[in-house]
């Protein structure tokens, strides 16, 4: 925010609802709180709004991780097919281009990895029995 604008009502309630969030967090007591709220309403600049806010944390959005599960089933598939070409080009090349058939068998084993049951396991399981 710039320090000299002139803050509007839509700023001043955004400011007012981040401190009811952290007062509800635990993170200003009643008094605090009542006095920000107050400075929120009498504040004439978004750099006085800015004030209001000062020590405390500022809300973050949250990143989830990059899900490389895809990835690295692809630069296998991609390893072990460019292997399956080097070794038909070094060995000579003459006859049937057999690389085809490490292709077939490798997409197939892509697809089960990537698609199959088991890249579900982040849905949660049901606990085992213990065996008596």
């Amino acid at each position: 925010m710039a320090e000299d604008l002139l803050a509007s009502d839509a700023d001043r309630a955004r400011v007012s609802g981040e401190l009811r969030t952290h007062y509800e967090a635990g993170r200003l007591t009643l008094e605090e709180f009542q006095e920000r709220l107050d400075e929120t309403h009498q504040a004439r600049t978004e750099g006085q709004l800015e004030r209001v806010l000062r020590q405390l944390p500022s809300k973050r959005p949250t990143v989830s991780p990059r899900d490389t599960r895809w990835r690295s089933l692809a630069l296998q598939y991609a390893l072990v097919n460019l292997v399956a070409i080097l070794v038909w080009v070094f060995g000579g090349a003459n006859g049937d281009f057999w690389p085809k058939w490490v292709f077939i068998v490798t997409l197939f084993m892509f697809a089960r990895r990537a698609f199959g049951p088991r890249h579900r396991r982040a849905l949660p399981r049901p606990p085992k029995e213990p065996r008596v």
